[in-house]
């Protein structure tokens, strides 16, 4: 016999060979191929939830953004409103002044008029009687 002649061990051999093939697919390839699946679902999802997480963030702080800008605009706003209710009030307030500092200087200017009036009517009744002592002193 031949060392190359084939006989019915080598059909054991393969049959065991399978059977083995097949145990180890349903109790290890399986069960690992199933782990893996799993294993890689969970990152993708993961990562998927991770990326929506992040969509939602960024339209959160978007709307954040939005509703800072509109609060500052209507404080803007409320500010310049103020602002001009002030520049009313005090040129109210100047006007007001401006008017009674007129009206004081108006009494004021009648009070020297008068004055002035009063001056001139008592120099000219008083003219006369200087007028005589001069003349009387430098006639002397």
């Amino acid at each position: 016999m031949s060392a190359l002649s084939p006989d019915l061990s080598i059909l054991l051999v393969m049959i065991m060979v399978y059977g083995l093939y097949f145990i180890l697919k349903k109790n290890l390839f399986g069960p690992i191929n199933q782990m893996l699946g799993d294993r890689d679902a969970a990152i993708n999802g993961g990562q998927e939830e991770a990326q929506n997480k992040l969509v939602r963030c960024d339209e959160l702080t978007q709307n954040y953004q939005e509703s800072l800008k509109k609060a500052r605009m209507e404080s803007y706003r409320e500010q310049e409103k103020f602002r001009v209710e002030a520049l009313k009030v005090r040129t109210e307030i100047i006007a007001a002044g401006r008017a009674k500092a007129e009206n004081q200087v108006s009494v004021a200017r009648d009070e020297i008029r008068g004055q002035v009036a009063a001056a001139k009517q008592t120099l000219e009744t008083e003219v006369a009687s200087i007028a005589d002592g001069i003349v009387k002193a430098v006639l002397r």
